[in-house]
């Protein structure tokens, strides 16, 4: 096979774009039924002026940023879209930290790595291949958010494992002690540059978990409780997130074989091109 049809059909069976597109759909309807900033993650002061206004311009960008991600030709406008929007909600957190300097953090990182998941995206359909340093950046930033997201699951234990079902063998705390140590584990891959896609892929699936066991129930038994259902699409648009990370990097390697048989350097130009 070709280098190109190779670079292509990997494209093609790659599923973060569209797990973070159709996320971040379910993530703005839920705003938008909310009538409000989901404040878990969207700490947008009470003070603001035009509020509500706000709030449902923010539900209408995740919806129609979302729906960009779905379409080659709007995917990277999308992306940058997204970049913005969850950078925003970002600086809302930051905003709080005179306030609130030990509890904002793993809303700053939640935020931060649905952020870096899109500019994967916008990395990739720019016409020149992503320079090694941004292919770093991704890894290490995503990696940072790991190890908080690990280190909450230990500082509020407690609160972790009321979230777990009951029916679920072990203990809550044991579950949520368990999860913890592997995202502090994807942190690690990620950090050293070993096993990196398979602890993307690993976590992916760990946030579908959370979604599915821990955020769905709860938004079946009280469907008009419509901040139940941002959690689940946030936790959606997480695993987006680090299924493009893992993404890039296979990506990456699928670049640097053939490259390196024919002296084009380790990224060849592979990573240009739009996703499929």
């Amino acid at each position: 096979m070709r280098f190109e049809q190779r670079i292509r059909a990997a494209e093609q069976r790659e599923l973060g774009h569209w797990i973070l597109g159709i996320a971040t759909i379910f993530y703005g309807v839920a705003c938008f039924l909310q009538r409000d900033f989901a404040i878990f993650w969207q700490p947008v002061p009470e003070s603001l002026p035009l509020r509500q206004p706000l709030a449902f311009l923010s539900a209408g960008l995740l919806v129609l940023s979302g729906a960009g991600l779905l379409f080659r030709r709007t995917m990277r406008a999308a992306a940058m879209i997204q970049i913005l929007l969850f950078l925003a909600y970002v600086a809302a957190f930051l905003a709080n930290i005179a306030e609130q300097p030990g509890t904002i953090w793993l809303g700053v990182c939640e935020n931060l790595a649905v952020a870096v998941g899109a500019a994967t995206i916008w990395m990739r359909t720019s016409a020149h291949a992503p320079a090694r340093s941004r292919l770093v950046a991704v890894r290490i930033v995503y990696g940072v958010c790991s190890v908080v997201f690990g280190l909450a699951h230990f500082i509020a234990i407690d609160g972790t494992a009321g979230m777990v079902p009951e029916w679920l063998p072990g203990s809550g705390r044991f579950w949520a002690g368990f999860t913890g140590l592997c995202h502090l584990a994807v942190a690690a891959a990620l950090f050293a540059n070993r096993l990196a896609i398979p602890a993307t892929r690993l976590a992916g699936l760990m946030y579908l978990g959370f979604a599915a066991l821990c955020w769905l129930p709860g938004a079946i038994t009280h469907p008009d409780q419509w901040l139940r259902w941002a959690g689940l699409g946030i936790s959606l648009a997480m695993m987006g997130a680090v299924w493009l990370v893992g993404d890039l990097l296979r990506a990456r390697d699928v670049a640097a074989e053939p490259a390196a048989s024919v002296g084009e350097g380790s990224l060849g130009g592979a990573l240009g091109p739009e996703i499929a």
